[in-house]
């Protein structure tokens, strides 16, 4: 049809329409296109709208889990902590008397010494960090107080009171604490914390100061073996360190001029000899104390035996008189003396009356002494036991040489039976020895008036609960026929 020469102008209509169509074909495929644009670009912008906000979201969020990574860390912090607890056995880390003897100022010296000394040590050993201290010193305010009186430091006893204040006020957490003088009061209390504070997350050391005494060895130990050595730290009083505190083998340290290096050294107080004969023992009847043997100006006295030749060596029971009796060994120290103080009924069977604190021999020979402060002598009431007595009879009197002389609270003016004397025996038996306490060898073996093991032997209950005031090596095995103690 296209090929026919004849018909130009309607081959020429049919391509325009051909053309015409495509054209068409063309605009309508451009408005779809133009149509699926803008749905495009409308739902772009909506992407683009959620993008953003999920940009927002996102920083908001990255925001608040640093936030919870900062808190998270602060609370790590708060739970690891860095609380240093210091406990301190006053009785045998003894603060300078010269600082004692300044009062409040003394005390507020050495609160702040002491502080300064434990940061110091803790700022080079682990690091420097926002340190809490706490500090706690527990002693025999009384007995201590003696002590520097009988040793010549009269300023120290007169301003003890005015330095413990001092002490107190001069940090919200330093506490100074009288704990009496009932026997090992100071150590049961250090104890206790020591046990608690330990197991605490937020502590991260402990301070002893208690190097003095092996009483603590087996408390120490214990914590050791559950894995808190790492928190223990040994803060050195005596130039000396107790044999058991030292095979601790614990990081130490020492702060100069705070403690004193020395313990705290009783002098003798010398007796004098009496015109008057000696009174002889008694043996297996009652005592009957001659008229002519007590004069109303001097009253009697009584002839040493070789039992009281080592009595000096022991707190506060030292002898001397001047040509009967042998000279007395080194004196001894108030912190042992603390250690050994006047024993009372407690966890243990103890001594139920006591003057003084020392070991005495256990013989049968001993000499019976009229009071220096009583020369009417009395009689025991036989309806009330010796230790319900007021006063109750001078354990180291009876047994051994008591020398405290008028200034003792015990009654030395008994008229005793032999029964009488066994009684005082039995109750001595039942508290400690001082020295086998320590772990030490008593020299007396024994003779030793205390007991070198617990009444209650390997069946003491109060042993299994760390309670037994029995605490030296051995002391709860059944006792040997014949002691290893004597040298």
């Amino acid at each position: 049809m296209f090929d026919n020469p004849c018909q130009p102008p309607h081959r020429v209509n049919v391509y325009f329409e051909q053309l015409r169509g495509e054209i068409i074909t063309i605009l309508d495929n451009d408005t779809g296109s133009r149509e699926t644009i803008h749905r495009l670009e409308t739902e772009l912008e909506v992407y683009k709208r959620a993008y953003a906000d999920l940009g927002i979201e996102r920083k908001r969020f990255e925001k608040l889990n640093r936030d919870a990574e900062k808190h998270a860390e602060e609370l790590e912090n708060q739970l690891k902590g860095h609380r240093i607890v210091a406990l301190v056995d006053g009785d045998g880390a003894i603060f300078e008397p010269q600082l004692v003897g300044q009062g409040q100022q003394g005390g507020h010296t050495a609160a702040e010494k002491l502080s300064e000394s434990i940061l110091q040590h803790l700022f080079s050993t682990a690091g420097v960090k926002q340190y809490q201290l706490w500090v706690y010193v527990f002693l025999n305010k009384r007995g201590l107080a003696e002590a520097f009186g009988r040793t010549g430091h009269m300023a120290a006893k007169a301003k003890f009171e005015d330095f413990i204040a001092g002490f107190n006020q001069a940090a919200g957490k330093f506490i100074m604490v009288d704990a009496g003088s009932v026997k090992e009061a100071a150590d049961a209390k250090i104890k206790a914390i020591l046990e608690d504070e330990i197991r605490l997350p937020q502590t991260e050391r402990i301070i002893s100061a208690g190097c003095h005494d092996n009483g603590y060895v087996t408390t120490i130990r214990s914590q050791i073996t559950a894995g808190f050595k790492h928190k223990l730290v040994l803060l050195q009083g005596y130039s000396d360190m107790a044999t058991g505190i030292k095979e601790l083998d614990l990081p130490s340290f020492s702060i100069p001029e705070l403690f004193m290096p020395e313990k705290l050294v009783v002098p003798h107080c010398p007796q004098f000899k009496s015109p008057h004969p000696a009174l002889l023992p008694p043996p297996t009847f009652p005592v009957q104390l001659p008229p002519a043997l007590v004069d109303e100006t001097m009253g009697p006295l009584f002839v040493p035996g070789p039992i009281h030749e080592g009595f000096d060596a022991l707190p506060f029971a030292s002898a001397e008189p001047e040509v009967l009796a042998p000279k007395p060994k080194s004196p001894a120290s108030y912190s042992s003396a603390v250690q050994t103080g006047v024993p009372k009924r407690g966890i243990t069977p103890e001594l139920d009356s006591s003057g003084s604190t020392s070991s005495s021999d256990g013989s049968d020979d001993l000499n019976y002494r009229a009071s220096p402060t009583n020369f009417k002598s009395r009689r025991v009431n036989p309806n009330i036991p010796l230790s319900k007595h007021k006063p109750p009879p001078c354990t180291l009197f009876y047994l051994s040489t008591c020398k405290h002389g008028p200034e003792c609270k015990y009654g030395h003016d008994y008229i005793l039976e032999a029964e009488h004397f066994s009684e005082i025996r039995v109750n001595a038996k039942k508290s400690p020895c001082p020295t086998r306490n320590k772990g030490e060898v008593c020299n007396w073996g024994d003779d030793c008036c205390y007991g070198h093991h617990c009444p209650l032997t390997t069946k003491c209950h109060f042993f299994k609960q760390n309670r037994c005031k029995f605490v030296g090596a051995d002391m709860h095995k059944e006792p040997k026929t014949q002691s290893a103690d004597k040298p």
